[in-house]
């Protein structure tokens, strides 16, 4: 007893010595006064004090000598100082804009990892988020999208010092045109030297009238009177801040709550502002701000120290974690929920929070949903001080893991610990170092898909409170229900569980659970009405989830129920959720089990105030849009069956009017509800499949609306109506202020965008339109003023071909057309009009069939607009492109003109027999994809066309389902990777890659005719990864390859009859990294563990030669596929 008082005693000095530190008082602490929603400071726009710093790097990016292609301009500074802010400042502004294209910005922050930067920066210039993995596709990807574009690249918070990768990504980015500009934001010189091509800006700080403008914004009402005695202590107080905008600001925040002057001069008076450099270099003004929080906003902002830095944390998922932590006050008439957006919102207005912003949601594209399984949700992120800041508070208490060396600082004093490295993650081992933890998120990261091992170690994490395995590739939960019975937050989204225990029921303090996205769940526990605590359910993209448990309705506390399955017997009607206050996004599907309007009223929508996407759908028990829209919808929408009461039961759903998306899906009615229009704050709507309405409500005055897809609305004949017409003037009249994206597919009916069209003499503007899709629309033969239209895909007639007519400032074209079904051929009119000469902004062109493009671009001529902007071309079923056609005229022309050609995609084009003479010209090409063109055979058919490289620039060649492929062409040196898949005749690699000696990587699957590889294989020293599977003939491998001195992977599955690895390779197995042997049983025998060769591949973590370390549990990389 005596030591365990001894230890007590010893734990209270040390919290005693804790709040000396941070300068904690006991006291009790006042009440926080209620703040609104907005906060009372300046939006960051408005930026105080670097005007001149502005100009003077503008000036420098535009000005500067352009014989460089690739300059890197640094900006330093301490952190706080306003290098993001200066950097925005540049990004935004209007002259940078029009000299650069594309602009580019990525944050970097502490790890400098090639692979994740370059799938950010892939994605900040094409607007998508770039779904590959594999860092060879990456490369190429990079490459491809900065490749002779004159681009600007921010690097933001950049902490590398390491030459060497920084090397390795300036190699992938010097591609660039001329002119092209990097800024680098960074705190240290050393890393500006490393990186900077210009001798770095150094960024000052703020001077004190700067200072004290920006500190009065954020602490004064605007317009109000400042006392002269606030203002004299307030300035003291900014004099301390020494120039630091994010202090300057913290201090502002924080003062605004303050209106006694006894409070502001024991601001200027602490204590803290003494630990100016202190070890932690935390700076004494954010530490002052956190000082004055109360306890739960401490621990609700220290908490946040569990994710990475610069990482988007969703609202919604902050405070659901921090209930579950106990963290928010408990008590009082306010939900939990509503007191964590309080508390949110509290650390937003005080600058512990940045970059709040509402993500909007475009639920045509898969994978928009976030983790919270929202279509519509909040973000924000936390300056990289502030993360010091709770870092330096919380200890190893709370870790964010990137690096899985840094797991050895995993403790048993660890309490929340996230990961988001590209690692595997042994949960038990994990739980059993820390058998304390309460937190455990080790999915934040969802960069790379994960791996989790279960070993024959057992864990009991009895204190755990929340658990995040999203996105982890396992059928089960990996820890036993009875030791997660204090569990809060679970989170298994995006993983292959099939069901959960029946014995989740027992989890009666669980109130989150996320299962968004588990394509193969297929039902919930029967008795899960008994779960009282639960507040949140996420069941949303579960396709095999065809039923819910009965008694829905009894979870009296749920918040949040994303799918619901109307059903028809007892428990399953839609009045269960009539006393459910749900927020945020619900899908109803079975719609036609609703038996009347008064049964639809049950479900008492309007009053779910809280509501943001709301989908209704008849029929069916899942709804993916982007299926719809990418397939054709003749043969993936059945027609929809009669319903009697969908009219009065669609009229009975009525949504509350703060929705922002709308879906109605296979509705039978004949019109659609007047409510619609009552919903202002629209910003995207969804009609599919509703074949009975003939009228659209007159959408097109949604102020707000910005996506709208229609699809298979079959029976509606215009867009807009007659009355359109009325806000008529000078001749033209506006539909649609905000909407930017528009997809109309399978509208049999769709004659005219607007009704009366014809008679009027008004031209129609849609004036933000951007992107627009026309889709088997056959009759849609007009096109009204487009001034902002960037994409169009169209797939219609050749009777529409005259819907291009002037839409010349295009950058990306997709056109399809068929034949009319009465062979008839285009009409003259329409290529009279139409030409290629002008569309000298078309940077990707995709065709399909479209013979009647042929006139169009045979001729050089005709085609001269695209010589310098055309750099990606994708055809397909186009054999009019190649001289082996039975065509009239040469198509040499049109390839004579694609001088700036940088990726070429062909598609079923079985014409192509050789490797065409049209190849001759694209001398930038450094991408060529050829797939299923079924008569290629290979090299050129006689020496007389020429010994020459055909492309001397190529850098990626991909050959996929060529059924005759024999053997590659000479290929040139600037090669770096190569793919050849299932060309089952394909036997030879000797002469293709007899100059490649740069290629650093080879993927090679299903060529069964391939028997060996080629002598002087060994040559190729620059290959990091060789990949060969289904090659089952394969049976030698040559010598001399202790020559790849750069390899890191190796992979051969499926392979046999190849027997034994030949001892050069053997020579350079210890230097791996990965390596996966399957299906290969020899070889296995000799690699597996006690086999004769274990001793050269024990020390690799990423390996596959094992059967047992295959479970339920773990998962290799998906192998690349040309599709």
């Amino acid at each position: 007893m005596g030591q365990k008082l001894k230890e007590i005693v010893q734990k209270i000095d040390e919290i005693a010595a804790e709040r000396i530190r941070f300068g904690f008082t006991v006291t009790t602490q006042p009440q926080n006064r209620d703040r609104p929603q907005t906060h009372s400071y300046v939006d960051e726009s408005n930026v105080i004090g670097r005007e001149e710093d502005k100009e003077n790097i503008v000036k420098l990016l535009l000005d500067h000598d352009r014989n460089q292609n690739v300059a890197v301009f640094p900006i330093v500074g301490m952190g706080g100082l306003g290098k993001t802010t200066l950097a925005q400042l540049i990004y935004k502004d209007e002259r940078v804009e029009k000299h650069f294209k594309p602009l580019i910005w990525v944050c970097v922050s502490d790890v400098f990892d090639i692979a994740v930067l370059a799938k950010a920066i892939i994605a900040s210039a094409i607007g998508t988020e770039c779904e590959l993995s594999n860092m060879e596709l990456l490369q190429r990807r990079l490459r491809e999208v900065v490749s002779g574009k004159r681009y600007l690249l921010v690097l933001d918070d950049v902490w590398n010092e390491d030459q060497a990768k920084w090397d390795e990504l300036k190699t992938l980015l010097g591609t660039g045109g001329e002119g092209s500009r990097i800024i680098v934001t960074a705190r240290n010189k050393h890393v500006s030297s490393i990186m900077g091509t210009f001798d770095a800006y150094l960024l000052k700080g703020l001077t004190e009238d700067d200072s004290w403008t920006l500190f009065r914004k954020r602490a004064f009402e605007k317009g109000a009177e400042v006392p002269p005695t606030l203002a004299k202590i307030g300035k003291e107080i900014v004099k301390k801040c020494v120039g630091l905008p994010l202090a300057v600001k913290t201090l502002g925040s924080l003062m605004h709550s303050k209106s006694q002057e006894k409070e502001w001069l024991s601001v200027r008076d602490s204590e803290i502002w003494d630990m100016q450099g202190g070890e932690d270099g935390i700076l004494p003004a954010l530490r002052l701000s956190y000082s004055h929080l109360s306890s739960h906003l401490k621990q609700c902002f220290a908490f946040c120290a569990i994710f990475p830095k610069d990482y988007e944390m969703e609202r919604d998922m902050l405070i659901q974690l921090w209930m579950a932590n106990g963290f928010i006050p408990s008590g009082g008439r306010k939900e939990l929920e509503d007191k964590g957006h309080e508390i949110f919102n509290e650390l937003a207005s005080r600058s512990f929070f940045q970059d709040i912003k509402e993500v909007a949601g475009n639920a045509g594209y898969y994978g928009f949903y976030g983790s919270t399984g929202e279509l519509y949700r909040t973000t924000c992120k936390m300056h990289d001080l502030m993360h010091d800041l709770a870092q330096s508070i919380t200890g190893n208490e709370c870790l964010s893991v990137v690096d899985p060396a840094t797991l050895e600082d995993v403790s048993k004093k660890t309490r929340h610990l996230g990961t988001s490295g590209r690692f595997t993650l042994n949960i038990h081992r994990t739980l059993n170092a820390s058998p304390n933890i309460r937190t455990l998120l080790s999915s934040l990261s969802t960069e790379w898909s994960n791996r989790i091992m279960v070993t024959a170690d057992s864990s009991k994490p009895r204190s755990l409170r929340a658990l995040g395995l999203h996105q982890y590739d396992m059928r089960r939960l990996p820890i036993s229900i009875g030791f997660l019975k204090h569990l809060r937050y679970l989170d298994l989204s995006c993983t292959g569980v099939e069901a959960l225990p029946d014995a989740t029921t027992t989890l009666l303090n669980l109130q989150t659970l996320k299962l968004s996205d588990c394509r193969k769940l297929r039902k919930l526990p029967e008795d899960m009405r008994n779960m009282s605590s639960l507040r949140h359910l996420y069941i949303d993209r579960c396709d095999n989830l065809k039923q819910l448990p009965a008694g829905i309705g009894q979870l009296s506390s749920l918040r949040t129920l994303t799918k619901y399955i109307v059903g028809n017997d007892a428990g399953r009607h839609i009045d269960e959720l009539k006393s459910l206050d749900l927020g945020g996004l619900l899908e109803l599907y079975n719609l036609r089990n609703v038996r009347d309007a008064a049964d639809a009223k049950y479900a008492n929508l309007s009053s779910k105030h809280n509501l943001r996407s709301l989908i209704l759908c008849w029929d069916i028990i899942k709804w993916d849009a982007s299926d719809c829209y990418e397939k054709s919808a003749r043969d993936d929408c059945e027609e929809v069956l009669p319903a009697k009461n969908a009219e009065e039961v669609l009229e009975a759903l009525r949504p509350p009017g703060g929705l922002k998306l709308l879906a109605i899906w296979r509705y039978g009615g004949d019109r659609f509800p007047a409510w619609m229009m009552d919903l202002r704050q629209l910003v995207e709507i969804h009609l599919g499949v509703c074949t009975g309405s003939e009228h659209l409500p007159p959408l097109w005055q949604l102020p707000l609306l910005k996506f709208l897809y229609l699809i298979k609305m079959n029976s509606v004949k215009h867009i807009c109506s007659s009355t359109i017409y009325d806000n008529a003037s000078n001749g033209k009249v506006q539909a649609f202020p905000s909407l930017t994206t528009l997809v109309l597919h399978t509208m049999q009916g769709l004659k005219e965008w607007s009704e009366d069209e014809k008679t009027a003499e008004v031209m129609l503007v849609f004036p933000h339109l951007a992107e627009l899709k026309i889709i088997d629309c056959p009759n849609l033969m007009t096109i009204p003023e487009l001034p902002s239209l960037k994409s169009l895909k169209m797939k219609g007639t050749n009777k529409q071909l005259g819907l291009l007519f002037g839409l010349t400032a295009l950058s990306s074209l997709d056109i399809e057309l068929d034949k009319t079904s009465n062979g008839t051929e285009s009409p003259p009119l329409a290529q009279e009009k139409m030409s290629f000469r002008d569309f000298r902004s078309l940077e990707n062109l995709i065709i399909t069939a479209s013979e009647d493009l042929a006139p169009l671009l045979k001729e050089e001529e005709e085609t001269k607009g695209l010589r310098s902007s055309l750099h990606n071309l994708n055809i397909q079923q186009c054999n009019w492109l190649f001289s082996s056609s039975q065509q009239a005229s040469s198509p040499l022309g049109f390839w004579k003109n694609l001088t700036s050609l940088q990726s070429l995609n062909i598609l079923h084009c079985n014409d192509l027999v050789y490797w065409p003479e049209e190849f001759r010209g694209l001398n930038s090409l450094k991408s060529l994809l050829i797939v299923s063109c079924s008569n290629l055979v290979g090299p050129l058919s006689s020496p007389s066309s020429g010994d020459g490289e055909l492309l001397p620039n190529l850098e990626e060649l991909n050959v996929c389902r060529c059924d005759v492929l024999l053997e590659l062409p000479k290929l040139p040196a600037t090669l770096r990777s190569l793919y050849v898949q299932y060309c089952p005749k394909f036997n030879s690699m000797t002469e293709g890659l007899r100059h490649s000696t740069a290629v650093d990587y080879i993927y090679i699957t299903g060529c069964p005719n391939l028997t060996s590889l080629p002598e002087g294989f060994g040559q190729l020293t620059a290959l990091k990864d060789l990949i060969i599977e289904g090659c089952i003939n394969l049976s030698y491998l040559p010598q001399g390859m202790q020559g790849l001195t750069a390899l890191k992977g190796l992979t051969i599955v499926e392979c046999p009859r190849l027997s034994s690895l030949p001892e050069g390779l053997q020579q350079r197995l210890p230097g791996l990294q990965r390596l996966r042997i399957e299906g290969c049983p020899n070889l296995e025998r000799q690699y597996a563990k006690g086999g004769r060769y274990w001793d050269l591949i024990s020390h690799i973590s990423d390996t596959g030669t094992l059967s047992e370390i295959r479970s339920n549990f773990s998962t290799f990389p998906p192998s690349f596929s040309c599709f």
